[in-house]
C-alpha cells in the first residue's frame, strides 16, 4: 500500500474575521508549494494570523497532507496562540494535515470526514550510506510523530507506532474514540440542541410560575371584628 495519497483536493487558503471569531480555510496540500501546485505553508499561516485579535480561531481543514515539517511547525504555532483554536475537518485530514490538527484546542470531525496517520515517507537516491542517512532521518521523524500523537491522544507509544505502520484511517467517531478529535459535528449539534431545549424549558417554567402566581387566590384582609380580639 502506498504511503502517500494523491492530493487532488483543490487549493484554497482564505481568511475572514466575524466579530470575535477568525475563520481560516485550508484546502489542498500542506507545505511550500512549487511550480506545478499550490500549498499552504507554515509561513502562510503565521502571516495570516499575525495581529489577529479574535478570541476564537476556527480552521476549516480539508487536506491530503504534504510536508510533515510544515505540519509540525503549524501545529506548534497554533499551540502558542492565546486564542481558542478550533479545527474543523470538513472532509479529510491526512498525513501532515492530521499533524497540523493536533495543535488545536478542539478538533471537530464533520459528518463523513476522515483522518489518516502514517509513517513519514520520502524519495532517496545515492550510495548505501546516503540511503541509510535517509532511513535514520525517517526513523527520527516517525518518533517525533509518535510523541505528537501520544501527547494528544493519551494512547501508548506502541499503539501509535502500530497505527502509523498500518497507515490507519479513522472515521469521525473513531477519531473521537481514539482521542485524535474531541467531537463529531453531530455531537456538537446535539449539545447545542440540548442547551436550546433546556433554556426553553426554563423560560416556560418561569412563565408558568408567573401565571400560577397571578391566578392564585389572594389572602383576605382580616375583618374589624377579628382585629378587635387582639386589641
Amino acid at each position: 500500500m502506498t504511503k502517500k495519497i494523491k492530493n487532488n483536493i483543490p487549493f484554497e487558503f482564505a481568511n475572514k474575521t466575524n466579530d470575535n471569531e477568525h475563520v481560516m480555510t485550508i484546502s489542498g496540500a500542506i507545505g511550500q508549494g512549487g511550480w506545478f501546485y499550490d500549498a499552504t505553508s507554515a509561513e502562510d499561516v503565521r502571516n495570516a494570523l499575525d495581529g489577529v485579535k479574535a478570541s476564537t480561531i476556527r480552521i476549516k481543514l480539508n487536506s491530503g497532507g504534504g510536508d510533515a515539517m510544515d505540519g509540525i511547525e503549524i501545529m506548534n504555532y497554533l499551540k502558542d496562540l492565546d486564542a481558542h483554536v478550533i479545527v474543523e475537518v470538513t472532509a479529510l485530514a491526512a498525513s501532515a494535515a492530521s499533524i497540523l490538527a493536533m495543535g488545536a484546542d478542539e478538533i471537530i470531525m464533520r459528518n463523513g470526514s476522515t483522518m489518516m496517520i502514517h509513517e513519514a515517507s520520502t524519495f532517496a537516491y545515492g550510495t548505501k550510506s546516503d540511503i541509510q542517512k535517509t532511513m535514520n532521518a525517517l526513523e527520527a521523524i516517525d518518533q517525533s510523530l509518535v510523541d505528537i500523537y501520544v501527547n494528544k491522544t493519551g494512547l501508548s507509544h506502541d499503539e501509535i507506532s502500530e497505527m502509523l505502520k498500518a497507515e490507519t484511517w479513522l472515521t469521525g467517531p473513531e477519531a473521537v474514540a481514539k482521542g485524535f478529535a474531541t467531537s463529531t459535528a453531530s455531537s456538537v449539534e446535539d449539545k447545542n440542541k440540548d442547551e436550546e431545549i433546556s433554556n426553553l424549558k426554563q423560560q416556560m417554567q418561569t412563565m408558568q410560575n408567573q401565571l400560577d402566581q397571578m391566578n392564585s387566590p389572594q389572602p383576605k384582609a382580616p375583618s374589624n371584628k377579628k382585629m378587635k380580639r387582639f386589641l
